[in-house]
């Protein structure tokens, strides 16, 4: 009878064990994480540019080109019919006559912008907002919002283009292996075209061989008769030298 409740007291600890390990399994399952993905944000610093050290809004965008964004906001700009070139004495290019009620009001803006690439190997777009006594940072709520909100928008914009570069891209290695694949096909075709032709030329050669071996046979009987007629014919000669 005591061996009754030791043997349910191993269970027990086996079964407690079990749900233990359970337990830290799954933990570890629902705290892995996940692999990191770059997201767009934005975010102010103090930057320097053409006119001096101001505040910028800085948006990380999910695109690797420079160009590509450079050439996606210029394009951006003309949504708010402002008029994107390069400024005077600087690395920046300068948006002016924007019009963005949220930030500037009834006053056209100028919008200074740069691109650099952060250590992920993304590109940042830095931009300034110039209001005209000041450069927009934070402390204006609502002009920020309107701007971070802008900001986003065209970083999908952004993304959007990148995007389609890929699929062009994706689509232009496509047609370069159906053209492979067509030239191997035609290739192909070609081999067998060759081969069957090599064959019957085998074919008629192993044909035109027999007839050979036949007409030799038959010419040797003719040279094997006319050798005993010459034969012959030297013997009647000697034969008729001696008469």
């Amino acid at each position: 009878m005591k061996t009754l409740p030791f043997i349910l007291s191993l269970f027990l600890c086996f079964a407690i064990s079990v749900s233990n390990a359970q337990e830290v399994e799954m933990e570890d399952i629902v705290t892995k994480p996940s692999k990191p993905t770059t997201s767009s944000k934005v975010y102010e610093s103090e930057e320097n540019m053409v006119m001096g050290n101001h505040n910028a809004l800085v948006l990380i965008t999910e695109v690797t080109s420079e160009k590509l964004v450079e050439r996606t906001w210029k394009d951006f700009m003309k949504d708010y019919d402002g008029k994107t070139k390069g400024s005077k004495g600087g690395k920046e290019n300068v948006t002016t006559e924007a019009s963005i009620v949220g930030i500037g009001g009834v006053s056209s803006l100028s919008i200074y912008s740069r691109t650099t690439k952060n250590m992920d190997g993304y590109v940042e777009l830095l931009t300034w907002f110039d209001l005209g006594d000041e450069y927009l940072d934070s402390g204006r709520k609502s002009q920020y919002q309107e701007a971070e909100e802008m900001l986003m928008k065209f970083a999908h914009k952004v993304k959007m283009e990148g995007t389609k570069i890929e699929l062009e891209d994706a689509e232009k290695k496509l047609k370069s292996f159906e053209n492979e694949m067509d030239k191997l096909k035609r290739q192909n075709s070609n081999y067998h075209k060759d081969i069957a032709e090599a064959e019957k030329r085998i074919e008629t050669a192993k044909e035109n061989i027999v007839k050979n071996e036949e007409q030799q046979a038959d010419t040797t009987q003719k040279l094997d008769l006319q050798k005993q007629l010459l034969e012959e014919i030297k013997q009647r000669l000697s034969d008729m030298k001696k008469q």
